[in-house]
């Protein structure tokens, strides 16, 4: 008989990831979200768990936001 082998769970990505994603204004309730297909819409304003990629691509987006923002300062201030 074959024996099943086990997975490493060590190493191993967890499911969800806890993502906060602050909202902008009263009227902005939610981001939509697509990755390799998925798409999702989270609600922003609280603590929701999304697949890991998810929380990657927000993590980038945000990034590139403060990114765009540290530009434009310093450019306007030359």
């Amino acid at each position: 008989m074959a024996e099943k082998k086990k997975k490493n769970t060590a190493c191993a990505e967890p499911a969800t990831v806890p993502v906060f994603i602050p909202k902008t204004d009263k009227n902005d309730d939610a981001l939509f979200v697509a990755v390799n297909g998925r798409r999702m819409l989270i609600r922003k304003g609280e603590t929701v768990e999304v697949p890991p990629a998810f929380a990657e691509v927000i993590a980038h987006s945000v990034q590139a936001g403060q990114d765009a923002e540290r530009f434009i300062n310093a450019v306007s201030n030359e």
